[in-house]
């Protein structure tokens, strides 16, 4: 956990650094299009199709010692079993095999889709060749990420979460260091697209690297299997259709404003969401680290002590949400104002109001997360309708009432049904009463029984 902090503050922290330079290099329109390929890059992830959060539980089934996994549902408890390293090499090779193949449908998707998106705004830039150019970089870069990313699932699957922060650590100060690097000889907004591809780069050797410390390697190499990619796909599909949902509710706000709103508010609206991200991701490692061990537990049958160990988390990562939020609030544009940014986040009423959506967010994300920990996916439905019932809200209520429509939007389509469902679902697969689950988050412990 210690070094999961650590590698969170220096996550973000590499961003705030880097930040006062972006902001004086980059004019506006980059900013939006910058923007734009950020979340044109999330979109691209979308080519996974469910297959990381289920390949990351099949590794800590295995790992449990679990002898083989379901379709749906969990295997049965293993107290005391070592880890199944066979299946574990054949998993290994063939989450290979398929990452290789997803990774050129993304980067497809991102050449059609995405380039249709920027079209208008790629256009409007003064030197729109270079940054066409920029924009084929960036999407090999996604690319590639994609392609090795499994390896990350790989050590977060088999409880190397050390091991993964440290990854992020070491990925987080090459990319500042190179962006800040080629920023500051002039490379302007190309810089930050190398620094892209040299972060995805250290992440996957380091994460590979620490899974092949691990994992004894066989003899021979194993053979892809195809049965397991039949049986992890029922659930890949159902996450996948999430995936759509969780991609329009991530990014349906900026999205939105950029084809509804000028740019100076478009550029805010990015540069707040950014930052709020940061927040959401610092806070939610409380959590983020113990997946792992939340997952064993339960293969294990050990139910009390993963529903003890997951309420503990859950009530520090809403505190420390809590508190950056707040500092957020009050010295987030006092500090742009003394870099000297020409960029501001959001004015204090809209700020308050997207602060407190995401706290939501993150609330009851945690619980479905939890769901999932059970092997299933009762939310695909729920989650589709929702991403898109969010954008065509988002959109008229922006249309109608500006910037508070903009915000309003989000919060009315997770609310009516989204977020309460899934944390009551979440709720009813751990053991505990509300009553016990709320000593539990204060005092970190399971009530005897």
């Amino acid at each position: 956990m210690l070094v999961g902090v650590i590698g969170s503050g220096i996550r973000a922290s590499a961003n705030i650094l880097l930040l006062p330079i972006l902001l004086h290099k980059f004019t506006k329109p980059e900013w939006t299009i910058w923007y734009e390929f950020l979340a044109l890059g999330g979109f691209a992830f979308l080519a996974d199709f469910g297959f990381g959060p289920s390949i990351s539980r099949v590794y800590s089934y295995l790992w449990a010692g679990a002898a083989d996994f379901e379709a749906e549902g969990m295997p049965e408890p293993t107290p005391g079993r070592p880890p199944n390293f066979d299946r574990l090499a054949e998993l290994n090779a063939t989450v290979r095999y398929l990452y290789c193949r997803l990774s050129l449908i993304a980067m497809a998707a991102l050449a059609i889709c995405g380039t249709l998106f920027l079209r208008k705004n790629i256009h409007a830039y003064s030197h729109p060749t270079e940054m066409w150019i920029l924009w084929a970089g960036y999407a090999a870069a996604i690319g590639y990420n994609l392609m090795t990313s499994h390896w990350m699932s790989a050590c977060q699957g088999i409880d190397r979460m050390k091991a993964l922060q440290m990854a992020l650590v070491v990925s987080s100060l090459a990319y500042v260091t190179v962006a800040a690097g080629l920023l500051l000889a002039g490379a302007g907004m190309a810089g930050v697209v190398v620094a892209t591809f040299v972060r995805a780069c250290v992440t996957h050797l380091y994460c590979r690297w620490a899974y092949l410390k691990t994992v004894p390697t066989r003899p021979e190499p194993a053979h892809v299997n195809f049965k397991m990619l039949k049986t992890l796909w029922p659930n890949a599909r159902k996450f996948g259709i999430v995936s759509i949902g969780s991609y329009c509710v991530g990014n349906a706000l900026f999205l939105v404003s950029t084809r509804v709103l000028p740019d100076d508010i478009a550029a805010s609206i990015g540069l707040t969401k950014q930052i709020g991200d940061f927040a959401t991701t610092c806070a939610a490692l409380w959590l983020g680290v113990k997946w792992p061990q939340i997952i064993i537990l339960r293969t294990q049958g050990r139910l009390q002590e993963m529903a003890a160990l997951f309420a503990r988390r859950l009530g520090l990562m809403m505190v420390s949400y809590g508190v950056m939020a707040v500092c957020l609030l009050l010295w987030g544009n006092v500090l742009l104002k003394l870099k000297g940014s020409h960029n501001q986040l959001l004015p204090g009423p809209y700020l308050l109001l997207y602060l407190a959506y995401l706290a939501q967010n993150i609330f009851y994300v945690q619980f479905g997360t939890l769901a999932y920990t059970e092997n299933v996916m009762p939310f695909f439905k729920i989650g589709v309708f929702t991403g898109i019932a969010e954008l065509i809200i988002t959109y008229i209520l922006a249309r109608l009432f500006g910037l508070w429509g903009l915000l309003i939007g989000p919060c009315l389509a997770e609310m009516a049904y989204s977020s309460w469902f899934t944390v009551r679902r979440g709720f009813q697969g751990q053991p505990l009463s509300v009553r016990e689950f709320c000593r539990a988050a204060v005092w970190g412990h399971a009530p005897a029984k």
